[in-house]
């Protein structure tokens, strides 16, 4: 398959990323602020890598070695082919398909035809040498992203970068730094680290790391926290006084960085370090537990995944089901479109394996940031507000139909509930179940069973939807709250964009108050509602969506024991209570405040405390 990355270019326009932020030196001791991506203390001596990629030099190349100069570029690009497909490997084995698919983007841009072809016709032309050819090449494409306006396409910057330096380094016969081969434990301080290196990485050699670039949301913040390496994003652009060797505290609870401590800061953080530890074990040993507040209220939590090979671990680690299949991993990165008779074996694997507990699929939730090249769909000025998910499936109704007979198919075989994403107005809830009754007489027609009376769903994510959920809920079996998105729409602001990354303020009085009217809809309709974006796995936020009586929550399952934890030491009388409060604030940071205080006097180690 080709990554149609290319095609799309010239259709986006240009805009400015913005600035980066002014670089300053630290003092010994000093404090250094990023934003805490994963959770943990590390205390060691740092790294620093530097963010300098490998630039070729221009050489001229004899017309009678041209040849062997593309050969030479053959034979990096092959080497490097089989680094990535091995690091995918162990990716795989450590953190699951889901996590290991990164890669799969990396294995296109250096299997494209066209970027090799390209490589060696500027080696003949010009009489240059490969890795030069290859940076002219790749570089063009890179400055062509980022003029582009569109979040998918930022996105594709580092993994380019990634390649580049891998081949290049290949190339010129230089070996990257090791980050799973270091002969002393090191706190790893860099421009970025893209996933490949990311993915090396083992808490034996890198206790911790801290990026200049990168947000939560990005694949090397993923797999920090699923490795359980604490890691910040956004340090300072130049730390001038520190050096390699240096002592170092990442503080990844508080996003903070100290330089050259004291004695007595090392002590108080290693004794942090132990009350960790000992809490870890005993959040553990609740595996088994109920998630029940100390008066008898039980929420339901339940995982989030992308791929059947990852209910092993959820059943393995926790026992509870699937709050939302993402049913898109089944089509990105696929040589062909799955057909009927693949994607209901994938969804009649989940429920079964999952059984007796339940699995929510989502219908293909196309667009945005995640695309299928199959499809060759053209550029949009907007993505995020454009032809996606629901919509992107009322259009091509084939597609859609041939999806919900699969899902149909699967219920046959266990507890499966069916979940529509980014509804926006009854209109498209009315044509999502339309297709649905058509998919049922199709299977009737076929004499194919299902289960006649499965739940049925739909995203509240769009601030539209929120707003109408009294309308919305006449019509479905339960809500299903994507924050991610929904807090995106209402705050107008790009989660994937680091100039507006301030907006993405899950603990404003604004999402608040959107998602208590929700809840206050559902409740009046007697349907249940789940909460599946980031903010579900977030213990912090465990006490509002607590005290807003959502039923379900659904997350990534590194989190899933930290929340369980965190709810049997709570009362639900105090989460409704604190919930009463933050509707009444002005900001993020006051409600945030409430949040910090209320789990401090539950479970200080949350906080890292």
């Amino acid at each position: 398959m080709r990554w149609r990355l290319w095609t799309r270019l010239s259709d986006s326009s240009a805009a400015n990323l913005g600035k980066s932020k002014p670089s300053r030196a630290p003092v010994a001791g000093e404090t250094i602020n990023g934003l805490g991506v994963s959770a943990g203390i590390a205390i060691g001596q740092i790294l620093i890598i530097g963010r300098a990629d490998p630039k070729p030099v221009e050489q001229f190349i004899h017309e009678n070695a041209l040849d062997a100069e593309c050969a030479r570029f053959r034979a990096a690009r092959d080497l490097s082919v089989r680094q990535i497909e091995e690091l995918r490997r162990r990716v795989a084995e450590v953190l699951g398909e889901k996590d290991a698919g990164v890669f799969d983007a990396h294995l296109m841009i250096i299997g494209d035809l066209s970027v090799a072809t390209e490589t060696e016709q500027l080696i003949r032309s010009r009489r240059c040498n490969a890795d030069f050819a290859f940076d002219q090449v790749l570089g063009r494409y890179l400055k062509m992203l980022q003029q582009v306006e569109d979040p998918y396409f930022r996105d594709r910057q580092s993994d380019i970068r990634d390649i580049a330096s891998r081949v290049i380094r290949n190339i010129q016969g230089e070996t990257a730094t090791d980050l799973a081969s270091l002969s002393e434990p090191r706190i790893v301080l860099a421009h970025d680290l893209p996933p490949s290196e990311t993915a090396s990485m083992h808490k034996g050699s890198v206790i911790g790391f801290a990026t200049v670039i990168g947000s939560r949301t990005s694949h090397t913040a993923i797999m920090a926290r699923s490795l359980g390496i604490p890691a910040l994003v956004g340090i300072p652009e130049d730390l001038d006084g520190a050096k390699n060797g240096d002592m170092a505290i990442l503080d990844g609870y508080r996003g903070q960085i100290i330089l050259r401590p004291t004695e007595e800061q090392i002590g108080a953080f290693r004794e942090r370090q132990r009350a960790q530890e000992e809490w870890i074990r005993s959040v553990v040993a609740e595996s088994e537990l109920a998630a029940e507040t100390l008066d008898g209220f039980r929420v339901q939590l339940a995982a989030n995944i992308g791929l059947p090979d990852e209910v092993a671990e959820i059943r393995r680690s926790h026992g509870v089901g699937v709050g939302l299949f993402r049913s898109e991993y089944l089509f990105i990165n696929q040589q062909v479109l799955p057909d009927e008779e693949k994607q209901y074996e994938a969804y009649r694997r989940v429920a079964e394996e999952i059984y007796p507990q339940s699995v929510i699929v989502r219908t293909l939730d196309i667009g945005g940031d995640k695309f299928l090249s199959h499809l060759n769909l053209p550029g949009e000025l907007n993505p995020f507000l454009g032809i996606r998910a629901i919509r992107f499936c009322l259009t091509q109704p084939e597609l859609f139909l041939t999806q919900l007979r699969a899902i149909l198919r699967a219920s046959a075989h266990g507890k499966v509930r069916i979940l529509f994403p980014m509804i926006a107005t009854v209109e498209e809830i009315r044509q999502a179940m339309e297709m649905l009754k058509k998919a049922r007489k199709q299977l009737d027609e076929r004499g194919v069973p299902y289960n006649r009376h499965m739940d049925v769903g739909i995203m509240i994510e769009v601030p539209s939807a929120a707003m109408l959920a009294d309308r919305l809920a006449e019509h479905v079996d339960f809500f299903s709250i994507g924050t991610n998105d929904l807090i995106q729409y209402a705050m107008a602001a790009d989660r994937s964009n680091p100039a507006t990354a301030y907006l993405y303020q899950p603990t404003h009085p604004a999402i608040i108050r959107l998602l208590r009217d929700v809840m206050i809809a559902a409740n009046k309709r007697g349907i249940w509602v789940s909460v599946c974006g980031e903010v579900a796995g977030d213990p912090l936020l465990t006490p509002l969506l607590l005290g807003l009586g959502i039923q379900e929550l659904s997350m990534s399952l590194p989190s899933i024991g930290r929340v369980k934890h965190l709810l049997r030491g709570m009362r639900m009388h105090e989460a409704e209570a604190l919930v009463a409060k933050s509707v009444t604030c002005s900001t993020a940071a006051e409600v945030k405040a409430l949040c910090e205080a209320y789990v401090r006097g539950v479970a200080p180690e949350m906080l890292g405390e």
